[in-house]
This record gives C-alpha cells, structure tokens and sequence, in this order.
C-alpha cells in the first residue's frame, strides 16, 4: 500500500537510501522525475550534488552503501514490512 508503511520503520530518507544503491545513487535516478514533479507545485529547492552528498554521508552513518549493508538493512526492512502486513490482515474493520 505505497510507501506509507516503510517510512513507518525506517522514514522517507532511508526508504530512498535503500531504493537505490544508495542515496547518491537515488539522487543521480530520480533528480529531474523530482524536479519535474515539484515545480508543479512552484518554486523549487536545489537538488545540488553537494546536498546529495551531505544527506549520502549521514545516511551512510546509520547504513553504508556497500551491497552487504544495503542488502541486510532491506530484508530487515522486508521482515517488518511482512509482520505489518500479517497483523493488517488480523484486524477486523470496523
């Protein structure tokens, strides 16, 4: 159901870090689809290489952009997201 239930456990930034390779690699897929997106809305922020790369470093403290980290921190991400979903389909609507 979108990405409502991963920013739950690990936020948009993370959900984007781990989307990709990476933040830096999110940023080099997807910063025109974004532009292009937000400048429906009007004035726009820079998506500099140099902000990139300060949000890549923080995110890099919690989970390094190697494939052994990015891949452990998915499958706990995934593990989260099954348990979610397995207790949705328990509640009874009211």
């Amino acid at each position: 159901e979108g990405l409502g239930m991963r920013y739950a456990f690990i936020g948009p930034l993370e959900t984007m870090h781990l989307n990709a390779e990476g933040m830096l690699n999110y940023c080099d897929r997807y910063r025109e689809g974004m532009k292009r997106v937000l400048k429906t809305f009007g004035p726009i922020p820079e998506f500099s290489r140099a902000t990139a790369e300060k949000v890549n470093q923080g995110m890099c403290l919690k989970v390094p952009d190697d494939p052994e980290h990015l891949a452990a921190r998915r499958q706990w991400r995934d593990e989260c997201l099954m348990r979610l979903a397995k207790l949705k389909s328990r509640v009874q609507p009211q």
